[in-house]
């Protein structure tokens, strides 16, 4: 007897909606705990249904089944242990603005949970990275390193909102908690503190007085000036002028909505970074207008890890290497699994010399951040920075391999294995190059140090251009590329003259200049270039840890 239409659900994303959960989490159930989900196995795809009766026993039994009986108590694990990733919680809508809402809860959630000092929390962008379309739960959790996941959906509809969550223990493939919120759209930051709070409930921890009232903390309370930050977190990273305008355009608007707010202050001091980041304009005013957003990030609060973290790039960018690091220990003090901060002051630390201070801060970031392709290569940098070439290849490689789109990911891949002598292996991975990136600054740097390797000094120096070389003043890694090409073709002025571009912008590893950098073999008895590392020497002897 066939069932009544009404009974019968289509798709993978009508069970879902239904169950009021994401497809990832059905399609799981299925697999694990014997959801009723039904194939038209004539189809050629072998579409699938089920039947809302169905599915309404196997609710209410999965609801009766016991729990699993020794499962040892987060609060009794090693912290290295109670680890946990917050997954993109999906969007059930069908407008573009839902997405940015669902990303924007998935944030929220992370940073709750990541207030927590007895869990470390995966960041946001190795949560996103992490293969959740065909692994289950133990795989996910292996990629992130992970003993819990986290995982959910976000529906609006008109003014109101539902949110669906669920934490996994994923050694076990259990589900320990799971909540749906119905509200108003006004509801959703009290919506992201009771998720954060009720995971940390079934994970069965304490909170210090300082973390519960970090949780009641509202970021932005004001859900069109809260719209207006999401799109414009999602615009700044586009690395294109008319987008970054946009994004700085939208904050503008937010704290004109609501007066001044730390959140909406960190953000557009970011976004006035990215005109430097994405070589549009390499001025001063970018850095300017990001400082007067730190000034008032401090002047809200006087200990604002936000402030310290944007005075830290702004440092940085102005070459102003000692002062970043000053400002991102006390960031670490107040966050400590930060990965933006730890990435940055690792490769602080290794572009001055001070290798050993850089190590366990990498530890550190791999934990908290490992699928984030810069994040794993920077154990091959730190290897290249002791002299150590053949062990940064592989380190490389998997980050060139996580990133093939991206043309900086195939420079610093070429450039390693230029290190390593292994030209043919250079050409093998430029000419897989796509054609649509071969004008691209990172293409031409590329070519310029493969071809200068194999003595082709004209091919070479017919890749620089004037954009090229204006960006390369704006930063310590393009000077240096600069200068090993030039003395590898063995234009010994122009090398010395991008190597003092190099050290003027914080690359003072005097080790690595003096001694492991095989492309400067045949400068070291040059007086200038001898004069010029005496330069790197003081400097490098004078970087505090």
């Amino acid at each position: 007897m066939r069932a009544p239409p009404t009974d019968r659900l289509g798709s993978w994303k009508a069970i879902a909606a239904y169950l009021d959960s994401s497809v990832r989490t059905v399609r799981r159930w299925e697999r694990a705990e014997g959801l009723p989900v039904h194939r038209h196995m004539h189809h050629k795809l072998g579409r699938v249904f089920a039947l809302r009766s169905e599915l309404d026993v196997w609710r209410k039994t999965r609801a009766r089944a016991p729990k699993a009986a020794s499962r040892p108590s987060s609060a009794q694990l090693p912290a290295s242990l109670r680890s946990i990733a917050v997954l993109p919680f999906a969007s059930a809508g069908s407008d573009a603005q839902d997405d940015y809402f669902a990303d924007g809860l998935t944030e929220e959630v992370t940073i709750a949970l990541a207030k927590v000092q007895a869990l470390r929390v995966t960041s946001r962008r190795s949560a996103a990275a992490a293969d959740t379309t065909r692994a289950g739960a133990r795989v996910i959790a292996g990629q992130l390193g992970v003993l819990y996941l986290v995982e959910g959906s976000v529906r609006r509809a008109g003014g109101r909102l539902r949110v669906s969550a669920l934490l996994i223990d994923a050694s076990q493939d259990i589900h320990l908690w799971a909540g749906t919120y119905d509200g108003m759209i006004d509801d959703v930051f009290s919506i992201q503190e009771q998720v954060a709070r009720k995971i940390v409930e079934a994970l069965e921890l304490r909170l210090t007085a300082t973390e519960e009232r970090q949780l009641r903390e509202r970021a932005i309370n004001n859900v069109p000036a809260y719209e207006c930050y999401l799109r414009a977190r999602h615009d700044m990273w586009r690395w294109r002028r008319d987008a970054i305008d946009r994004a700085v355009q939208l904050l503008r608007q937010a704290l004109a909505l609501i007066g001044d707010n730390a959140r909406l202050y960190a953000a557009l001091g970011l976004a006035h970074l990215q005109y430097r980041e994405a070589g549009i304009d390499l001025s001063d005013q970018p850095l300017l207008e990001a400082d007067a957003c730190a000034s008032k990030l401090f002047a809200l609060d006087d200990h604002s890890a936000s402030g310290w973290q944007l005075r830290g790039w702004i440092a940085y960018s102005r070459g102003n290497t000692q002062d970043a690091v000053r400002d991102l220990k006390m960031v670490l003090d107040l966050d400590p699994n930060n990965s933006d901060t730890l990435l940055l002051l690792c490769n602080c630390y290794l572009i001055s010399g001070r290798v050993a201070a850089a190590r366990p801060l990498l530890a550190r970031l791999l934990a908290v951040d490992p699928l984030t392709p810069i994040t794993r290569c920077m154990p091959g940098f730190a290897e290249i920075m002791e002299g150590n070439l053949e062990a940064a290849i592989e380190p490389y490689r998997q980050m060139f391999e996580m990133d093939q789109s991206n043309p900086m990911a195939r420079l610093f891949f070429a450039w390693v294995l230029i290190l390593n002598r292994r030209s043919d292996e250079v050409n093998t991975l430029l000419k897989s190059s796509p054609p649509d990136q071969r004008d691209t600054l990172p293409a031409r740097l590329s070519y310029f140090l493969a071809n200068a390797a194999m003595g082709h000094s004209h091919e070479a120096e017919a890749e620089l251009t004037p954009q090229i070389e204006a960006i390369a003043h704006a930063t310590d890694v393009f000077p240096r590329f600069l200068a090993e090409g030039f003395a590898l073709a063995g234009a010994r002025q122009s090398a010395i003259h991008w190597l003092q571009v190099a050290i003027d912008r914080g690359f003072v590893n005097y080790p690595f200049l003096s001694r492991h950098d095989p492309t400067f073999e045949a400068l070291r008895s040059d007086s200038a270039f001898k004069a010029l590392l005496e330069t790197a020497r003081h400097r490098w002897e004078r970087f505090e840890v």
